[in-house]
C-alpha cells in the first residue's frame, strides 16, 4: 500500500503531471478563445471561413501560451506572466464579465472565474519553470555524479596499485637493508684484513701489508722475523690490545 501511495506522489509531483494539467487547461481555453474570435471577426467573414479563422487564431494564441510557458528559461520572466493574465482577460470577455447590465452577484462570479483562470495559468507558469530548473539541475547532478564515480573508481584503482607497489618497495628495501648490512660486515672484515695491527694504516693488498708490518715503527717486534700466526685474527686482536 505504501508503494501505491508513493507512486501516486511521484506521479503528482513529476514534470509530466505539470505538463498534463497545463495542456488540459490550454485545450479547454481554446474553446473560449475560439468563441471570442468568432464574435469579434468582421461580419463580412461568414461560414467556414469565419470558423476556420476563429479556430486557427485560437490555436495560435493558446499554443503561444503553451510554448512561452514551456520555454520560460529563454524569456524574460514577465512575458509568461503577461501571457497568463491576457488569457484570463480573454475568458472575462468570453463570459461577458464587463456587461454592467447583469446583477452584481453574476459579475462577481464571472470576474472570479476570470481571475481564477489567470491565477491558474500564472501558477503553472511558475511551477513549470521551477520544475524545469529542478529537472535540469538533476540531470547535471546525475552526470556529475557519474563523472565523479568514474573518477573515484580510477583513483581507487590507482591507489590499490600504489599500495601494491609500496608493499613491493618495502619488501625490496628490507632485502636491500639485509644485503647492505651483510656488505658492510664483509667490508669491515676485508678492511680489517688489510689494516696494520700496529699503526692502523690500511693497505691495498695483503702483500703490501705483510711487507709493511716488518718495518712498522709501531711494531714492538720490529726487525724480528714475522711469525706465520701473526695474521690469525685472534692474534691480531691481542696484538692490537
Amino acid at each position: 500500500m505504501n508503494k501505491f501511495f508513493e507512486r501516486i506522489g511521484n506521479m503528482i509531483t513529476s514534470m509530466s503531471a505539470v505538463i498534463l494539467v497545463l495542456v488540459m487547461t490550454i485545450l479547454g481555453l481554446i474553446t473560449f478563445t475560439h468563441t471570442l474570435f468568432n464574435e469579434v471577426l468582421p461580419i463580412t467573414m461568414t461560414g467556414w471561413e469565419r470558423e476556420l479563422a476563429s479556430w486557427l487564431l485560437a490555436l495560435g494564441w493558446e499554443f503561444t501560451l503553451l510554448i512561452t510557458t514551456c520555454n520560460t528559461q529563454h524569456l524574460n520572466r514577465k512575458i509568461p506572466a503577461f501571457v497568463a493574465i491576457a488569457s484570463g482577460v480573454i475568458v472575462l470577455f468570453f463570459i461577458h464579465a464587463f456587461d454592467s447590465g447583469q446583477p452584481n452577484i453574476e459579475l462577481y462570479k464571472r470576474w472570479f472565474i476570470g481571475l481564477l483562470i489567470s491565477a491558474i495559468n500564472y501558477i503553472f507558469t511558475e511551477l513549470f519553470y521551477s520544475k524545469w530548473k529542478e529537472l535540469q539541475a538533476n540531470k547535471i547532478m546525475s552526470a556529475r555524479m557519474t563523472e565523479l564515480e568514474t573518477s573515484l573508481a580510477a583513483k581507487s584503482k590507482e591507489l590499490t596499485q600504489a599500495i601494491t607497489e609500496l608493499d613491493q618497495s618495502r619488501t625490496t628495501i628490507a632485502n636491500l637493508t639485509i644485503q647492505v648490512t651483510e656488505l658492510e660486515a664483509y667490508k669491515r672484515r676485508e678492511v680489517e684484513k688489510l689494516t696494520c695491527p700496529h699503526c692502523q694504516q690500511v693497505y691495498e693488498t695483503i702483500y703490501k701489508l705483510t711487507s709493511h708490518k716488518g718495518s712498522c715503527i709501531s711494531n714492538p717486534n720490529k726487525g724480528q722475523k714475522a711469525s706465520a700466526f701473526d695474521d690469525v685474527p685472534g692474534n691480531r686482536i691481542m696484538m692490537m690490545k
